[in-house]
C-alpha cells in the first residue's frame, strides 16, 4: 500500500469519524444536559433503575441487533460498490433475522413483568416498566443497529450521523419531558420507544434510497456463519460491559449503584466516540484487510498514532477533573462516584493508543478470537470483582473493570501480531501519555490551591492549552499530520491547518 493510498484512507477515516464523532460530542452533550436534568429530578435510587433498564436492553441488544449490526456493515461495505441489489439483500435478510430474534425476548420481558420488577427492583409496583420497555426491545435491540450498521457499511457516514444526532437529541427531550407529564419514572421508557421508533423509521428511509428494495436475500447460511460466533461473543461483550452493576445490584442499594452510574454516564462521553471511530474503521478495515499484510500494518500505525493523539488528552483531563465534573452536573449527591472515575479514566488513557484496533478483528474475519479475548478480560473482571466489591464497593468495581480494560487490549495486540496486522506508533504513544501525564499534574496542583465547580471550564481550558505545549516541546506532531489535515479540511478550511502547524509544529 502506497504512502499516498494510506493518506487517502486517512482522508476516509479522519471524515467518517469527524462525522461520527460530531454526531458523539452532540449525543453527549445532550446525554449530559439531560441526566444533569434528571439526576436533579429524580433520586439517585431512581438512576440505579435507570441501570437496571439499561442492563435488559443491552443484553437484548447483545443477543441480536449488536451482533446483526456489524454483519450489516462488514457485507454491506463489501458489495455496495461491486454488486448494489446484493448489499440490499444483506440489509433485507438482517433486519428479517433480527425481527425473529426480538420478538420472543420482547414477550418474555412482557409477560414476566411482575418477576422482573420483584428480582431487580425489590418491589411490585414497577411492573409497567418492564411491559413498556418490551415493545422498545422489539426496536432498540434488532432493527434500529442493523438499519444504522448498512449506512455505516455503505460509508454513509454523514447521514447517518445526522439522523442518529437528530434521534438522540429528541430522545433526551422526550425523557424529560414525558416524565414530568407523566410524574413518573415510566414516562423514560415511553421517551426511549418512541425516539428509537422515529430514529428507526429515518435509518429505513435514507437505507430505501440508498439501496432500494432487497428482492434477492443475501445467504442466510452465509450470514448465520459469520454471525454465531459472534453472537456469543457479544454475550461475553455484554458481561465485559455490565458485570460490574450486574454484580452491584446484589451487593449495595439502589442509590449506591445509581453514584455509580452517574460515573459510567461520564466515561461514556469518551467511551462512545472510541466507539464512532470504530464504526468507521470496520469497513475502511473490511476494504483495506483484501489488499495484504503491509497494508493492515500501515492501517493500524495510523490509526494508533491519531487515537493516541486524540484520545489521550480527553482520558487524562477526564481523570484530573473528575471531581468537579461530577458534581456541577448531577450534584453534590454523586460525588462518591469520583474516585471510580478516575480509576476507569487513568485505564482509558493507558490504553487509547489501541482504541480502534479491535475492529481489525471483525475485518479479518477472526471473530472466534475476538470472542476469546473479550471471554478471558469478562473472567478477569468478574474474579477482580468478586474479590475487590466486597471491601471496595463501587471503587473495586471500577478497579475489576480498569483490570479487564488492559487485559483486553494486550490480548488484541498478541492476536493481531499472530496474523501480522500489527504496528504501533510507539512514539506517538508515549508522547502522548507524557503530554497527558504533565497536563494532569497542573490541573491537579491548581485544584489544590483553588477549587471550585465553577472553574470547570477554566480547568479545561487550562489543561488544552498545557497539552499542546507538551506535544510542541516533544515534537510529537509531524509535517505529514499536517499534510492529511490540509487534505481533510480542504482549500475553503486551509487556514485551520495551517493555524495548527503554527501550532503544534516545533521549528528544527
Amino acid at each position: 500500500m502506497t504512502s499516498s493510498e494510506i493518506m487517502g484512507s486517512g482522508v476516509v477515516v479522519s471524515r467518517g469519524a469527524s462525522y461520527l464523532t460530531i454526531q458523539t460530542l452532540v449525543t453527549s452533550l445532550a446525554q449530559v444536559l439531560c441526566f444533569a436534568v434528571l439526576a436533579r429530578i429524580i433520586t439517585p435510587s431512581e438512576v440505579g433503575i435507570l441501570a437496571v433498564l439499561s442492563l435488559i436492553t443491552s443484553l437484548s441488544q447483545a443477543i441480536n441487533g449488536g451482533v446483526l449490526s456489524q454483519a450489516s456493515m462488514k457485507y454491506v461495505g463489501e458489495y455496495t460498490e461491486t454488486n448494489k441489489p446484493l448489499a440490499a439483500g444483506v440489509v433485507y435478510q438482517t433486519l428479517c433475522v433480527s425481527m425473529i430474534i426480538s420478538l420472543p425476548i420482547a414477550g418474555f420481558i412482557f409477560f414476566e413483568s411482575s418477576f422482573l420488577a420483584h428480582e431487580l427492583l425489590h418491589t411490585a409496583f414497577q411492573t409497567q416498566l418492564f411491559r413498556v420497555l418490551a415493545v422498545d426491545v422489539l426496536v432498540y435491540a434488532g432493527a434500529l443497529p442493523v438499519a444504522n450498521g448498512a449506512l455505516l457499511g455503505a460509508m454513509r457516514f454523514k447521514e447517518s450521523a445526522a439522523i442518529g444526532t437528530v434521534g438522540a437529541v429528541l430522545r433526551q427531550c422526550l425523557i424529560i419531558l414525558l416524565i414530568l407529564l407523566q410524574k413518573s419514572f415510566v414516562g423514560l421508557v415511553y421517551a426511549w420507544t418512541l425516539s428509537d421508533f422515529i430514529t428507526f423509521v429515518g435509518y429505513m428511509l435514507y437505507a430505501l434510497r440508498v439501496f432500494g428494495l432487497g428482492r434477492n436475500p443475501f445467504s442466510l447460511t452465509k450470514l448465520l456463519a459469520f454471525s454465531w460466533p459472534l453472537t456469543v461473543g457479544n454475550l461475553i461483550s455484554f458481561a465485559y460491559t455490565w458485570f460490574d452493576r450486574a454484580i452491584l445490584i446484589g451487593l449495595v442499594p439502589l442509590a449506591s449503584l445509581g453514584i455509580y452510574n452517574a460515573s459510567l454516564y461520564a466515561l461514556g462521553v469518551l467511551t462512545s466516540i472510541a466507539v464512532a471511530f470504530g464504526n468507521v474503521l470496520l469497513p475502511v478495515y473490511s476494504s483495506i484487510s483484501a489488499r495484504g499484510v503491509e497494508a493492515r500494518r500501515g492501517a493500524i500505525w495510523h490509526v494508533s498514532r491519531y487515537m493516541s493523539l486524540v484520545m489521550a488528552p480527553l482520558a487524562f483531563g477526564l481523570f484530573a477533573t473528575a471531581k468537579p465534573a461530577l458534581t456541577l452536573f448531577v450534584g453534590q449527591a454523586y460525588e462518591g462516584g469520583a474516585v471510580p472515575l478516575m480509576v476507569m479514566s487513568l485505564s482509558f488513557a493507558l490504553s487509547a493508543f489501541g482504541s480502534g484496533l479491535f475492529p481489525m478483528l471483525t475485518a479479518l474475519a477472526k471473530t472466534r478470537a475476538g470472542m476469546l479475548i473479550t471471554m478471558v478480560s469478562t473472567i478477569l473482571a468478574l474474579i477482580s470483582a468478586f474479590i475487590l466489591l466486597p471491601f471496595m464497593g463501587i471503587t473495586g468495581a471500577a478497579v475489576a473493570r480498569a483490570l479487564s480494560n488492559l487485559a483486553g487490549l494486550a490480548l488484541t495486540i498478541i492476536v493481531l501480531r499472530q496474523v501480522g496486522a500489527m504496528s504501533v506508533d510507539v512514539e506517538m504513544a508515549w508522547k502522548s501519555m507524557v503530554a497527558g501525564a504533565v497536563m494532569v499534574c497542573v490541573l491537579i496542583a491548581v485544584q489544590l490551591v483553588v477549587y471550585s465547580t465553577r472553574l470547570l471550564p477554566f480547568y479545561v481550558l487550562l489543561g488544552a492549552i498545557v497539552y499542546v505545549i507538551s506535544l510542541r516541546g516533544l515534537k510529537a506532531v509531524r509535517k505529514h499530520d499536517i499534510e492529511l489535515l490540509e487534505r481533510y479540511f480542504g482549500s475553503r478550511l486551509g487556514f485551520v491547518a495551517r493555524f495548527l502547524s503554527i501550532v503544534l509544529l516545533a521549528s528544527d
